[in-house]
């Protein structure tokens, strides 16, 4: 641990400063939005099994699509873009370039792959944020390491970090600094345009790879709501089928299209024409873990606070989320949330609920 100490130093101040040079983050108004077509330049990405599909050119092409949709429907919104070209952006530089611009909403756009083919579909995926405190075992890590590997191509890249190892999934700890507002607005965002994947008839949304939480560094540099999709996997020739074809690529623009507006039209500014003026009866709460299986009342969390409190996210994968306290002020909720921390719970963070279910904690 003592190793980390330098690095996480590094990464707070970096990103500490820029988020003060970032407009104050108060709730889901959207003005800007940045979409960052991943890889680029010298780092193809991800490349089908002749190695002739590149991933750097079909989010480059789907991300394109994307903006003009945004640009035609809503002229009030600025898109920028980390690249319009087919060049090299370091993964510092595509999030803190999102902050410089005081942007809104930071879009990825990447797409996945594996060693083993298939014929059948495998999906896509979105994920936001997380320092990944789960250890879970499946392929999660596997995605976060290869995204992160494209600092091997950053020139003395090393001394940049300071430190970070991308193919140490624990070293991911040094970016797990306080934004836990911004991280709830990402969680929303992401759901939105994850559910509008899956509803899609032709990208195999069928199997729900779902929303997931990872320690990327392109989206550890952001101060605004931030999240990365993988459209699908090269590996699978019935998604090749789709990111292969520009027709496929424009159709599944429209799906994130889509689940972009289902964000504005819910939670936006943009949007509020058709959300109850009403004022809410919202309760906020510390969220002291969350898990995929609700757990047995034996469980040791659960006998020593029995006062712990469930809310249930059905649109994720961690979707068991235990509570304490509940406050209709969120200063009284963050001083409690602040004691925990210092105890029992040391990634404790506050959360938003109204009627039993998460909402935004603005």
């Amino acid at each position: 641990m003592k190793k980390l100490i330098p690095v996480l130093v590094v990464i707070l101040s970096v990103c500490n400063s820029y988020a003060i040079m970032a407009q104050g983050f108060s709730g889901p108004v959207v003005r800007k939005v940045v979409i960052d077509p991943g890889h680029g330049g010298h780092d193809p990405g991800a490349l089908s099994p002749d190695r002739k599909l590149r991933e750097k050119d079909i989010n480059l092409s789907v991300a394109k699509h994307l903006g003009a949709e945004i640009s035609k429907k809503y002229s009030d919104i600025k898109v920028i873009y980390t690249r319009t070209a087919d060049v090299a952006v370091d993964l510092d530089k595509r999030g803190t370039l999102a902050t410089r611009e005081d942007a809104d909403l930071f879009i990825s756009i990447h797409v996945n792959s594996a060693k083993r083919t298939t014929s059948v579909p495998v999906g896509p995926e979105t994920w936001v944020f997380g320092g990944d405190r789960s250890r879970r075992k499946d392929d999660s890590y596997d995605v976060v390491l290869k995204e992160n590997e494209v600092i091997k191509f950053e020139e003395n890249y090393e001394a940049k970090y300071e430190g970070f190892d991308p193919d140490n999934p624990e070293s991911m700890i040094v970016f797990n600094f306080q934004k836990d507002a911004i991280m709830r607005q990402s969680r929303i965002l992401g759901s939105c345009i994850q559910q509008s994947l899956r509803r899609s008839s032709f990208l195999g949304g069928q199997n729900d790879r779902g929303l997931k939480e990872g320690g990327f560094v392109v989206l550890a540099y952001c101060s605004m709501p931030a999240i990365l999709v993988e459209m699908g996997f090269l590996n699978s020739s019935a998604d090749r089928k789709i990111l292969s074809t520009e027709n496929g690529r424009r159709n599944i623009a429209r799906q994130l299209m889509l689940g972009f507006e289902e964000y504005l039209e819910s939670y936006g500014e943009n949007g509020l024409s058709a959300v109850n003026t009403e004022v809410p009866e919202i309760q906020y709460r510390v969220q002291i873990l969350s898990t995929r299986e609700a757990l047995p009342a034996s469980h040791e969390t659960l006998k020593a606070f029995p006062a712990t409190e469930l809310v249930v996210c059905n649109d994720q994968i961690y979707k068991y989320k235990y509570t304490l306290g509940n406050f209709p002020d969120r200063e009284d909720a963050q001083e409690y949330c602040n004691n925990l921390r210092k105890s029992d719970f040391p990634d404790a963070f506050v959360i938003a609920v109204k009627d039993g279910k998460l909402v935004p904690a603005n």
